[in-house]
């Protein structure tokens, strides 16, 4: 099932997606490019997402989200699994690991509980970071 704009997007089988808006916030950062995919603020989606484009998550995710792209969880997004993607940008809620191969950004409002790996992090005043950061060399 497609979520976005990007015919290579995916959603594992079983999903159950609610409905879909545009949210705010960090969404408005990246949402207007061409193919990014878009977790909207009154939506809630169980199951793994894959995406070759950028992704906003400002709703709620139980499960694993990778992308080829930037992800953000948006704040007041929440996802509870393992992210990757080359950047990730975390304003909300993040419970599980995650994995960007070029850099991590926490921002202030963001509440962080798992693992990071990066080459290159930034974590903001007022962010919560409960986990272990592991850095690599940048790809």
């Amino acid at each position: 099932m497609a979520i976005g704009g990007n015919a290579a997007d995916s959603v594992a089988a079983g999903a159950t997606v609610s409905k879909f808006t545009l949210g705010a916030g960090a969404a408005q950062s990246i949402s207007g490019r061409a193919g990014a995919t878009t977790i909207g603020v009154e939506a809630t989606l169980k199951g793994d997402i894959k995406t070759k484009g950028d992704i906003v998550i400002a709703g709620v995710v139980e499960g694993e989200v990778s992308s080829e792209g930037k992800l953000v969880v948006a704040q007041g997004g929440s996802v509870t699994g393992r992210v990757s993607a080359v950047e990730v940008v975390l304003e909300g809620r993040l419970n599980g690991d995650s994995a960007a191969s070029k850099s991590l950004s926490i921002l202030g409002s963001a509440e962080v509980r798992g693992d990071v790996t990066t080459p290159v992090i930034m974590i903001e005043p007022g962010a919560t970071f409960i986990g272990r950061c592991s850095m690599t060399e940048q790809k």
